[in-house]
């Protein structure tokens, strides 16, 4: 699980990076948030504003990636972004100053959103918007909050939002009526267990049904819990994912 950077060394990266959905049809346990999403961007009627909101490892900011990809995604398919287009694979890669992410807990005062205020009058560099994925955004005090109230009602047209949160009930109702709100679920046990089987299979690690059914249960779904844990038990289990291993390392009973 490695990736190599400008022909250096490699770089671990961990499971959850590593497979982290690129599309909206690699997301599981939130359907009807997907076919939302891409209705919007193949009809091209996207908000300016979106909320995000759900526990952690749900995959908020995750299709905040990918809604800002597909957006700006020189040749969408049914609403998901090509992967092979320019402007995808400098989003991918993290290398355009179009796609700006911001961690609301350590940005979170009043001249932090002022400064952002000041960025939006320039245009996309090389994307058609310029995205902005607030995450954590409850942490923003209230006069932050206040700050960003008439830039979330009338950005310009080449910005968009997204405000990701675990807290939804801390933003205030100005804020939230701005916005289009979506809940994401828990990810189903089900679910996760089939996408943690795909992965052992792709990474050729021997495991036990039983096995990533504990980790889903004790990962209370979230999918981010979950790889983790497997990666530990990987490690553990030295390449083999058992009962045995996974009872031992996650603390069960029978």
């Amino acid at each position: 699980i490695f990736a190599y950077q400008n022909g250096g060394a490699a770089v671990y990266l961990a499971l959850y990076r590593k497979y982290r959905p690129r599309t909206f049809d690699d997301v599981i346990s939130q359907p009807e948030i997907v076919t939302t999403l891409k209705n919007q961007i193949a009809e091209g009627q996207n908000a300016h504003a979106y909320l995000f909101t759900g526990s952690r490892g749900t995959g908020k900011t995750t299709c905040a990636k990918i809604l800002a990809m597909a957006l700006n995604c020189m040749h969408p398919a049914g609403g998901n972004p090509c992967l092979e287009c320019e402007s995808c694979r400098e989003i991918a890669n993290d290398e355009t100053t179009d796609i700006v992410e911001l961690d609301a807990a350590s940005n979170s005062g009043v001249s932090d959103v002022h400064e952002l205020q000041d960025q939006l009058a320039y245009t996309p560099v090389s994307c058609k918007y310029r995205v902005y994925i607030l995450d954590e955004v409850h942490m923003l005090s209230t006069a932050a909050f206040n700050a960003l109230l008439k830039t979330l009602e009338e950005p310009p047209a080449h910005v968009i939002f997204v405000l990701c949160t675990t807290d939804p009930q801390k933003i205030l109702e100005t804020i939230l009526s701005r916005c289009q709100r979506f809940d994401f679920r828990r990810i189903s046990t089900e679910a996760m267990v089939s996408r943690l089987g795909a992965i052992c299979t792709a990474e050729n690690v021997e495991f036990e049904g039983e096995a990533l059914e504990l980790i889903a249960h004790r990962a209370e779904g979230g999918m981010r819990n979950a790889l983790t844990s497997l990666e530990q038990l990987i490690a553990f289990g030295d390449g083999a994912v058992t009962m045995e291993v996974a009872e031992r390392m996650l603390g069960a009973v029978d």
